[in-house]
C-alpha cells in the first residue's frame, strides 16, 4: 500500500517518508520535538483511505510506552491541524534526544465517531479562547458597582491585575 497521508511540522519540510509497520499502521520519528507546538497531517493529494475509514494520528516519546491520541482525518476532513503540547509535557521533557514518534493507524469511522475525536485540532482553540474572554469579562464584573446599568466600569489596571 503507498502511504496515502503526510505530516508538515510548522518551519520544516513536508513529510511522507512513513515506515510502514503493519497493513494499517505507519510511523516516523520527529526530532527536536519539545519545538513543536503543533503539526499537520493530510491527505496527499490524488489519494483516498478506504470509504470506511480515517487515519488516526497517535504519539509516544521514541522507545515509549504506550502512544497518546492527536487527532484524525478521513476523506471527509482530508487535514487537520493539532496541538501537540510537546514542549510541556513531562516524558518529553524527561527525554535525553527530545525525538517523539508519530504513529498513524488506519481505523473503521465508527471507531473514530466513539473516541469523539472526528473534529478535534485547532477547532479546541476556540473553545480555550471563549472560556478566556468569559473569565476576564466575570473578572471585569467584579469591579462594578452597577451605578449605571448596561456599562461596566473598571480600573485603568484591571488586565495586569487579572493576568
Amino acid at each position: 500500500m503507498q502511504v496515502p497521508f503526510g505530516v508538515v511540522v510548522p518551519g520544516r519540510p513536508v513529510r511522507t517518508d512513513w515506515q510502514q509497520i503493519s497493513e494499517t499502521k505507519f510511523a516516523m520519528n520527529i526530532e527536536c520535538a519539545r519545538e513543536v507546538n503543533d503539526l499537520v497531517l493530510f491527505l496527499l493529494p490524488g489519494s483516498a483511505l478506504p470509504p470506511d475509514c480515517g487515519a488516526v494520528l497517535y504519539w509516544q516519546v521514541q522507545n515509549g510506552e504506550g502512544y497518546e491520541m492527536l487527532g484524525a482525518i478521513a476523506n471527509t476532513r482530508p487535514s487537520g491541524v493539532f496541538r501537540t503540547g510537546f514542549a510541556q509535557h513531562e516524558q518529553v521533557l524527561r527525554s535525553v534526544d527530545g525525538i517523539v514518534t508519530l504513529g498513524v493507524s488506519l481505523e473503521k469511522l465508527d471507531t473514530i465517531i466513539n473516541l469523539d475525536i472526528a473534529q478535534a485540532g485547532v477547532e479546541d482553540r476556540g473553545e480555550v479562547a471563549k472560556k478566556i474572554a468569559i473569565n476576564l469579562f466575570n473578572f471585569m464584573q467584579s469591579f462594578d458597582e452597577a451605578s449605571r446599568p448596561g456599562l461596566i466600569t473598571v480600573p485603568s489596571n484591571v488586565f495586569e491585575r487579572w493576568m
